[in-house]
């Protein structure tokens, strides 16, 4: 099947708040797809990279990278010839989105004047229309461009960006989109509970499943393994719920259930995860691994004997949509566990393609793991199950083809309501 071609070959922009970034590798796999359908694309990010290492598949990204300047002496020159530009080509248009920004405040402001630098670089580039990652600081500035520029936008909006903004500021940004895209069924709901005359859209992630595919495993499988690998892979925050894992290694321990258990990821909690894993005597057995790329996770996801996703909802209702950690593991062919929380249960089939417990139940999440790691023929079947599940509805490119489709419907209907 081919893309759905886009009027005129309309090169999209991409807004993100950093790109590359480690743990976004949703973002990677969409560019990647993207280019793959043959979307000419262009990307703006709002802040410089942070991590030291990035995943060598972004060196596969044709796409430009540019960074918006986050203030008017990073580039004077600049903000001063564009915003002269947008306010001359349309004084009323530009009155109409200082207005907006002023009713935000200070950051509106700020945003305002990144929004007319970012206007007149996408005019340049020849960028007809702003998608953007996430429906936080991106859309705020995706929605000034739109006002001051007249160039359309759309939302991706994920977890953080859901769970954590105020719902009057989701309203607006939704109701000034021309559509939201978000990964999965729950958090469509959220949406369209806080704006129900806003379009929503499913778009579950999707991952290249050449890339995740059983060969690996098969290959580093090959030699018998003296002890099980736990696995988890994630940003070591409060939402993972990986003190619940330390929680069950520790009561794996006690059952005299031998195990490696590595935890890859950086983040606020890794000094409190350090203590209790260290409080626990279970130094020998759980390893806070760090940063690592995108090969070096498939090689850990290759050796594992159980993939854990422990999440929760946070104490401030932050939480996960569907991890792409934990399709990229099941597309590979290890065996999973997970909670049942917010959109997890949409991949993740009890005794289907997987196990599900509650959140918070170390002795649930204990309960699981020595099933699949004592009943190997178990954890064969949930993960070819598993392998199935993700191709057939978590492919990349077949989940792209659902912005581009809606691209190519909100256009030709803004076409014909010209043209009328």
């Amino acid at each position: 099947m081919t893309a759905p071609a886009l009027p005129h070959g309309r090169r999209i922009g991409l807004l993100v708040k950093r790109f590359p970034k480690l743990s976004e590798t949703f973002v990677l796999e969409e560019v990647l797809g993207l280019e793959r359908l043959g979307v000419p694309l262009r990307i703006y990010t709002l802040a410089a990279p942070s991590d030291a290492v990035s995943h060598p598949a972004v060196a596969r990204v044709q796409a430009g990278v540019t960074q918006v300047p986050a203030a008017l002496r990073d580039d004077p020159g600049g903000f001063a010839a564009r915003h002269l530009q947008l306010l001359l080509a349309n004084p009323a248009r530009y009155a109409r989105a200082i207005a907006a920004a002023l009713r935000r405040g200070r950051p509106g402001l700020r945003d305002f004047l990144r929004a007319g630098w970012l206007a007149g670089r996408m005019r340049a580039d020849g960028v007809e229309h702003l998608h953007t990652h996430f429906i936080s600081a991106p859309a705020d500035v995706a929605e000034l461009v739109a006002l001051v520029g007249g160039t359309p936008f759309s939302i991706s909006a994920h977890a953080k960006d859901i769970y954590l903004s105020d719902a009057a500021d989701l309203r607006r940004k939704m109701a000034a989109a021309r559509f939201t895209v978000s990964c999965t069924e729950f958090n469509c709901r959220t949406l369209r509970a806080i704006a129900p005359d806003a379009p929503v859209v499913r778009m579950y992630h999707g991952i290249d499943g050449r890339v995740f595919h059983p060969s690996r495993r098969t290959l580093s499988m090959a030699a018998p393994q003296l002890v099980p690998r736990l696995l988890s892979v994630g940003r070591l925050v409060e939402k993972k719920g990986l003190d619940t894992l330390v929680d069950a290694c520790r009561l794996l321990h006690g059952r005299g259930l031998p195990f490696l258990c590595d935890i890859v990821g950086y983040g606020q909690e890794r000094e409190r995860l350090a203590a209790q894993i260290e409080s626990y005597g279970l130094g020998d057995r759980i390893r806070l691994v760090g940063k690592l790329t995108r090969e070096q996770v498939i090689d850990r996801y290759a050796r594992a004997s159980v993939y854990v996703q422990p999440s929760r909802v946070a104490a401030d209702g932050d939480r996960d949509g569907i991890p792409n950690v934990l399709l990229e593991a099941m597309a590979i062919g290890v065996p999973v566990v997970a909670t049942r929380v917010s959109g997890i249960p949409e991949l993740v089939h009890q005794r289907r393609n997987g196990l599900l417990v509650e959140p918070d139940d170390p002795t649930a999440l204990a309960d699981a793991i020595a099933a699949l790691i004592e009943q190997p023929a178990l954890g064969t079947v949930l993960a070819h199950a598993a392998r199935a599940t993700v191709t057939e509805h978590f492919d990349n490119d077949r989940n792209l083809r659902v912005v581009l489709q809606l691209l190519e419907a909100r256009h030709a209907h803004a076409a014909s309501c010209a043209v009328a």
